[in-house]
C-alpha cells in the first residue's frame, strides 16, 4: 500500500505504481481514428525531414535507387519499434524512458546513457539547413560559406529559427497539441507539393525504377564502384530511413500528453502561455487486468496500430519515395555532391529552369518546412525525454519546480537552444545532421533490446508483446549495430 487508501504495486527497480481504473477509448470507428490521429502526424513531420530531403536522395544518387531496400526493412522495424514504446505507456502512462529506469542495474546506469544519447540526438543542424533555404530565398542564389555576408545571413537566420522553436511550443493548451497542429499544416503542404511537382517534372521511367529500389533486399554498395563507400552517409540514411531513435521513443510521451491509455491518469506537460497548471504523477500507474479492462486495453492497442501501420508506415514509404523520386528525377545519377545543401539546391535549380522564379521559391519553402518542422518536433522530443527523467528522479526535483512540469521543460527548453546555438556557430549543417543520425542508429541498438527486456519483464503477462514482436526488436538491433560498426570502422579505421 503507498499513500492511504491507495494500492500499489512493485514494478522493477523504480517507485511502485499506483493502481487505478483503465479509461475506455471511444468506440472503434473510422471517424473516431481520424479523429484522434496525433502521435503519427509529428512522427511524420519528423520522419520527412533531413532524411527524406537530404540523406535519402544524396545516398540515392550517389549508389543507385536499389539501396532503398533499406527505407522498407527500417520503416518496418521502426513501427514495430514505436508500438512497443507506446504499448508501455498505454499499460502504465509512463513515458517510454523512465519506465528503462526501472531495468536493472537502476537509474545510476541507465539515466547517464540515456542522458547522453538524447543530447547527441539533436542538433541545430536542421535549423542551419532550413535557414540556408531562407538565405537563398533572400539572395536569389544559394548562400557562399566562402562570403561573410552570407554566412552572416545563414547564422541570423538560424538562430531565428531555433528561437521560432521556442515561441511555437510556448503557445497553446499543451505542447503536443500544438506540435500536432504544425505538423499536420507542414505535412499537407509537403506531400501536396511533392506530388504536383513529380508528376509535372519526373520522367515516367523513374517512377519504376525508384519504386523498385525498395523492394533490392540486400543490396550495399561495393568499394571500387564508384570510389569508396561513405558509410557515414548510408548509416545515418538507414537511422533516418523513418524518425530516429529517440524520436521514436518521444512517440510514448506524446501518447501520454494525449491522454491514450493510462496516460490519462498521470498529466500532461501544457503550455506556458495559454496552458493551465496540471498536476503530473510521479509515477505511472497500472491497471488490473480484468476482462474488462483488458478489453480496453486491447482496443487502445487497436488505435495505436491504425496509426502506426497506416499513417506512419505508409506516410514514411510515401515521404522517401517522393523526395528521392524528385531528386532522381532532376539530378544525373553519380552527380558528385560537396556541399551540405547541394541537393536541395540543385533541385530548386532545376525546377527554377522549367517554372521559372516560382519553382525557385516553391522548392525552396518546401525545404525549409521539412527541416524547419523536423528541428521542432526533434527538440521537442529531447527536451519532454529530458524533463521526464528529471520529473521521475525524486521529490526534491518536483519541489524545486514547485510541482508544476512546465518549469522543468521551459528550463531544459532554454539550455538546449543555446547549446544548439552554440554548435550551429562552430559545425556545419551536414556534419551536424550526419552526427545525430548516427547516434540514432545507437539508441536503436541499445533500445531496440531494452524496450523488449522493458515489455516482456514488468508488464503483467497478459499484457507483453509476443514472440514475434520480441524477435523483430532484436533484429532490429542487430540490424543498426551493423551500420554503427561500419559508420564507427570509417570514421575512426580498424
Amino acid at each position: 500500500m503507498g499513500k492511504t487508501g491507495v494500492r500499489t504495486v512493485p514494478m522493477g527497480l523504480g517507485p511502485a505504481m499506483e493502481v487505478g481504473e483503465l479509461p475506455a477509448p471511444p468506440p472503434f470507428s473510422f471517424g473516431n481514428f481520424v479523429r484522434m490521429i496525433g502521435v503519427g502526424a509529428i512522427l511524420i513531420s519528423i520522419s520527412i525531414g533531413s532524411g527524406e530531403w537530404l540523406l535519402g536522395p544524396r545516398a540515392v544518387i550517389q549508389y543507385g535507387p536499389a539501396l532503398l531496400w533499406i527505407v522498407t526493412v527500417a520503416t518496418v522495424m521502426q513501427t514495430v519499434f514505436n508500438l512497443e514504446c507506446q504499448r508501455y505507456t498505454l499499460a502504465t502512462g509512463e513515458p517510454i524512458l523512465p519506465g528503462l529506469m526501472r531495468l536493472w542495474p537502476g537509474p545510476l546506469f541507465w539515466g547517464p546513457v540515456w542522458f547522453l544519447i538524447c543530447i547527441l540526438s539533436v542538433s541545430p543542424g536542421w535549423a542551419a539547413s532550413s535557414a540556408t533555404a531562407l538565405a537563398a530565398l533572400k539572395l536569389g542564389q544559394l548562400p557562399n560559406d566562402a562570403v561573410p555576408a552570407d554566412k552572416q545571413l545563414v547564422l541570423m537566420l538560424g538562430i531565428l529559427a531555433m528561437i521560432l522553436v521556442m515561441a511555437v511550443v510556448a503557445f497553446g493548451s499543451r505542447v503536443e497539441r500544438t506540435l500536432t497542429q504544425v505538423s499536420t499544416f507542414a505535412i499537407v503542404f509537403i506531400f501536396g507539393s511533392l506530388i504536383v511537382l513529380d508528376l509535372w517534372l519526373v520522367p515516367f521511367e523513374w517512377w519504376g525504377k525508384v519504386a523498385a529500389g525498395f523492394f533490392s533486399f540486400g543490396f550495399l554498395p561495393k568499394a571500387g564502384d564508384g570510389g569508396s563507400i561513405n558509410w557515414t552517409l548510408i548509416s545515418g540514411f538507414a537511422a533516418y530511413a523513418a524518425t530516429g531513435g529517440v524520436l521514436n521513443m518521444a512517440a510514448s510521451n506524446w501518447m501520454r500528453d494525449r491522454g491514450w491509455g493510462m496516460g490519462g491518469q498521470v498529466g500532461y506537460i501544457p503550455a506556458l502561455i495559454g496552458g493551465r497548471r496540471v498536476e503530473v504523477s510521479e509515477t505511472g500507474k497500472i491497471f488490473d487486468i480484468t476482462p474488462e479492462s483488458l478489453g480496453r486495453f486491447r482496443e487502445w492497442l487497436r488505435y495505436v496500430r491504425w496509426e502506426q501501420w497506416t499513417l506512419y508506415l505508409g506516410g514514411c514509404l510515401v515521404g522517401m519515395y517522393l523526395c528521392v523520386l524528385l531528386a532522381v528525377g532532376l539530378i544525373a545519377p553519380g552527380t558528385e555532391l560537396k556541399g551540405q545543401y547541394d541537393v536541395a539546391a540543385i533541385q530548386a535549380q532545376a525546377v527554377a529552369e522549367r517554372l521559372g522564379t516560382f519553382g525557385w521559391v516553391w522548392v525552396l519553402l518546401i525545404g525549409f518546412w521539412v527541416l524547419w518542422g523536423t528541428q521542432l518536433n526533434a527538440t521537442d522530443a529531447v527536451v519532454r525525454h529530458l524533463t521526464d527523467l528529471l520529473w521521475s528522479l525524486g521529490p526534491g526535483v518536483r519541489r524545486v519546480a514547485r510541482h508544476d512540469i512546465r518549469r522543468i521543460y521551459y528550463f531544459i527548453l532554454l539550455l538546449v537552444t543555446l547549446w544548439l546555438a552554440f554548435l550551429f556557430i562552430k559545425g556545419t549543417p551536414l556534419g551536424m545532421v550526419l552526427l545525430v543520425a548516427n547516434m540514432a542508429g545507437v539508441a536503436f541498438v541499445v533500445g531496440g533490446l531494452s524496450v523488449a527486456w522493458l515489455n516482456s519483464k514488468l508488464l503483467p503477462p497478459e499484457l507483453r508483446p509476443g514472440w514475434l514482436t520480441r524477435l523483430i526488436l532484436v533484429a532490429m538491433s542487430l540490424f543498426y549495430a551493423f551500420f554503427v560498426y561500419q559508420a564507427a570502422v570509417a570514421q575512426f579505421g580498424q
